[in-house]
């Protein structure tokens, strides 16, 4: 892939879109960003998908374009956890696990990091109070119960089946608006960046905003 039809697309605060932000990694001191950037034809698209929520509802996005310093750390941090954790793990196995949630850094102009270009976003849905639905894991819990479907053969009335519905709202209307869901994270979705053009076997849209 190495078509970027809308590479030079600005970068925009999602606040201009009246959604709502919560920048994670700054609080969390991973990085020295205090707001959210996401690429603006993505926004338009997300605006487009909120339309179609149940009334009341909105996106809140933690995450949107990363530089390659935050995601450098992430995948660094990932590793040490997973190391510690299962020692016996060799490199390639490790490296594997962290590559479940964690894309390695992309230096490569022909294949960027995802959220790299600015058109992956990390949200979830809040009420019109600005309280989050509960999806059943917070962000970044990286273990299988935040694979989007985990969920999906509760029993109905249980509190597991209660977040598997609220997953399949968030993910119903973005990807009936063209969005692809990372599947092992219910809140990871993109549009236009490499893992999109993969799955739809078309041409990215968006390259590195960085490189």
């Amino acid at each position: 892939m190495t078509l970027f039809e809308l590479n030079d697309e600005e970068l925009r605060d999602p606040r201009d879109f009246g959604f709502l932000i919560e920048p994670l990694y700054y609080k969390q001191g991973l990085t020295d960003r205090d707001n959210v950037l996401v690429r603006e034809g993505v926004l338009k698209r997300l605006q487009t998908a909120r339309s179609r929520l149940p009334e009341g509802l909105n996106f809140k996005i933690w995450d949107g374009y990363r530089d390659l310093r935050t995601q450098t750390v992430l995948y660094v941090g990932l590793y040490k956890k997973i190391i510690r954790r299962r020692p016996l793990l060799t490199y390639k196995e490790a490296q594997k696990e962290v590559e479940k949630f964690v894309a390695r850094p992309s230096f490569a102009f022909e294949r960027p990091s995802p959220h790299n270009t600015g058109a992956a976003v990390d949200l979830t849905l809040v009420d019109r109070n600005g309280q989050e639905l509960d999806m059943g894991t917070f962000f970044d819990h990286f273990d299988i119960e935040s694979y989007t479907k985990h969920f999906e053969d509760s029993s109905e009335g249980s509190k597991e089946y209660k977040w598997h519905m609220n997953r399949m709202i968030l993910y119903s209307v973005l990807i009936g608006e063209g969005f692809f869901n990372f599947p092992d994270e219910w809140w990871h979705y993109s549009y236009g960046d490499v893992f999109w053009a993969d799955e739809f076997e078309e041409k990215a849209l968006y390259g590195s905003a960085e490189i």
